[in-house]
């Protein structure tokens, strides 16, 4: 899935495809949430990892739209 490639910018995908970055944040959560569902117990979750700048951060398939832009807002305004 393109939308969980390391340094993908998510929003910008969504609008190449002709979707709204909301609707393509939302398909990414649930499949990572169904490969969570998934995984064997005692294995991790899959994290995303976005770097900006020299900052990396990793989130999980918990985090939200709107947590994770805050996040990104807050990295970038630093």
């Amino acid at each position: 899935m393109a939308a969980l490639g390391p340094g993908v910018n998510v929003s910008a995908l969504a609008r190449r495809l002709g979707i709204s970055p909301p609707q393509l944040f939302g398909w990414r959560k649930a499949f990572l949430k169904k490969q969570n569902a998934d995984a064997p117990v005692g294995t991790s979750a899959p994290m995303l990892e976005i770097v900006v700048g020299e900052v990396m951060i990793r989130v999980g398939p918990d985090v939200s739209e709107a947590a994770l832009r805050r996040i990104l807002r807050a990295v970038r305004s630093a």
